[in-house]
């Protein structure tokens, strides 16, 4: 009973602070409504009495009062709908966005990248689809208590033997609770089934995958795939209702054997001359009320308890969360850069894993030049500039900004000086001011900053074709649909729009883009790169596997298994005939034989 109190307590001061009108009316309305179910009985009773003893005027009145009651037992609680449903809708964007705020809190990215994270940010989803109808459960389980109390009241005037069926109800609840209880651990048991299931689906159903999907004949295997794991998480849910079932079915004969019980009491009454004919309908409308009533108490208990547990994970995550980051960093970066960034000792590990993707690390990236990372897929390339730009902080080791270590300086202070571009670049849908606006938020709207940074980038006939007010992607019914190359060079257009970094990243920057593409893109780095040694001195990192590109950088650093295993210039890696040597061989092989 604590978690419901506590759920009900939270949700609804949440409800009451979100929107008070609305909240007034449709509990005020359920709670007439709450009143007008005993008032019908009671005015059924009397009418019966007033019928035997064959006063008119009397019945009439009862029979007026009977049809207020009756109305307001149904007509009620569909006005106070109107009310609490559209409270509800709110109370659940709240949650949604309290629950986007969760996913982004911090400063790194840590805990995105952790798996047993990301099974209770998809348990917490699923949680806050609950709170909305929790939010109406609860103001309806608040006139159920009161139809109880007052039924219970009735019940007392015709015998108070009559309210032992009432303490039998305490059987179903707690029973139901044991219930709930028992299914709620096997569904947070099988969260990361459910979440490969939905996963699945999104790839089975997504535009993004159905070319390949289709082409390479996977739907069987996908769907294969799919029914194997529905069928560990149905056979799991299905052993654990049938548990549920026969636990609430136990405490509901335990009510129903008392429910027999009281009826058979008022006709021994009425028998006795102790009991009226009306006081007999009176108790077995009542008895069935109270039975119908208990059985949607203990329904809307057991949603509340469950709601409740969502609501201790989501509460749970939040003290976590703040406790973490109660004291965070409040440096500012060294007036002084010329030292440029500095890897001591560098090792990471990924949450949840016990992969080394670094592995002690020493690098020295001067400031004014340019850097290109070179190696295998996995040996730590993308790591490393995530580390540099601040987006994960090191298992072990220092990462140094103009000699001061990254981790005692305010997040927002260094991000506002790095600029980058990601291989898994977001596509991001809005106009296409916007769109490319939000790589500096102080310029979002600033036409001349966006028209600045597209030149620079040299998007080629794309700036041409799109006013600033055009929107982009396929969500929209007026959205301009563009081609992954063209997201592409937005996505650099974006990283331009920060003209003053100390710390400018590529990561595969022309991944998406043909021949002409690329060269145009290559010459916008050249540019950028340039201008940013020149005029503030940063730093340009950059991840490619088309060694052309690399050859133009001032510095290479090759990876291996986390480990750098050598770095100089073009010249000196080749001379040195060593792992870049290797790389740069056989991909000039490729361009020149056949």
């Amino acid at each position: 009973m604590r978690d419901v109190v506590f759920c009900l307590r939270r949700l609804l001061t949440i409800t009451w602070r979100l929107d008070r009108r609305r909240f007034a009316a449709g509990a005020g309305l359920l709670l007439l409504g709450a009143i007008a179910t005993p008032l019908l009985a009671i005015g059924a009773g009397r009418l019966v009495d007033d019928v035997v003893a064959g006063d008119v005027a009397s019945a009439s009145g009862w029979a007026l009062v009977v049809a207020v009651a009756l109305t307001g037992d149904l007509m009620l609680g569909h006005f106070a709908h109107l009310y609490y449903f559209e409270l509800a809708e709110e109370t659940e964007q709240r949650f949604n966005r309290d629950l986007l705020r969760l996913v982004n809190a911090g400063d790194h990215l840590d805990r995105a990248d952790d798996p047993a994270f990301a099974d209770r940010i998809d348990l917490l989803r699923q949680d806050v689809m609950q709170m909305r109808a929790t939010v109406q459960t609860g103001l309806q389980l608040g006139a159920t208590a009161v139809q109880v109390l007052l039924t219970a009241v009735v019940l007392a005037t015709v015998s108070p033997w009559l309210l032992v069926l009432a303490a039998f109800a305490v059987a179903p609840v707690v029973l139901g609770r044991r219930a709930e209880a028992g299914l709620q651990e096997v569904r947070e048991a099988q969260s990361s089934t459910t979440r490969s299931i939905r996963a699945l689906r999104r790839l089975a159903t997504s535009p993004a995958s159905q070319k390949e999907i289709r082409l390479n004949g996977g739907t069987d295997f996908l769907l294969a795939r799919q029914g194997a794991l529905l069928g560990t998480y149905d056979e799991a849910m299905g052993r654990a209702d049938t548990r549920y079932a026969l636990l609430r079915a136990a405490g509901q004969i335990v009510f129903g054997l008392a429910y027999v019980g009281a009826v058979l009491g008022a006709f021994w009454l009425a028998r006795e001359g102790r009991a009226s004919v009306g006081q007999v309908v009176l108790t077995i409308t009542l008895a069935t009320q109270l039975s119908t009533q208990m059985s949607a108490g203990i329904e809307m208990l057991g949603s509340v308890h469950r709601a409740a547990a969502g609501l201790r994970r989501f509460v749970g995550l939040e003290a976590e969360l703040a406790a973490e980051h109660a004291t965070p960093p409040d440096g500012l970066l060294p007036a002084d850069l010329s030292d440029g960034l500095r890897l001591e000792d560098v090792t990471f590990v990924y949450p949840g894993t016990e992969r080394t993707v670094l592995d002690h690390v020493d690098l020295h990236l001067p400031a004014g030049s340019s850097v290109a990372l070179v190696g295998e897929n996995g040996a730590g390339k993308s790591t490393l500039l995530k580390l540099v730009a601040g987006l994960y902080r090191p298992t072990a080791g220092r990462v140094l900004v103009g000699g001061t270590d990254l981790a005692t300086v305010e997040p927002a202070r260094w991000r506002e000086r790095t600029a980058a571009l990601y291989q898994d670049f977001a596509r991001v849908e809005l106009t296409l001011q916007h769109s490319v606006g939000i790589g500096r938020l102080a310029d979002v709207d600033d036409e001349s900053a966006v028209a600045a940074a597209l030149r620079r980038a040299d998007v080629g006939e794309l700036a041409d074709e799109l006013a600033p007010a055009d929107v982009l992607g396929t969500g929209y019914a007026d959205g301009r649909d563009l081609s992954g190359g063209q997201w592409q060079n937005l996505g650099f257009a974006r990283t331009l729009m920060r003209d003053d970094p100390a710390l400018l990243i590529l990561d595969e920057p022309a991944a998406a883009l043909d021949a002409l593409a690329e060269q145009r893109l290559v010459d916008a780095y050249q540019a950028t790169a340039a201008e940013v040694a020149t005029t503030v001195g940063g730093v340009t990192v950059f991840v490619t596997h088309r060694m052309s590109t690399v050859r133009l950088a001032d510095r290479i650093v090759v990876l291996d298994a986390g480990r750098v295993v050598e770095h100089g210039t073009h010249a000196e890696l080749l001379a040195a005939g060593g792992r870049y040597a290797q790389l740069w061989a056989l991909q000039f092989r490729a361009y020149t034989e056949g």
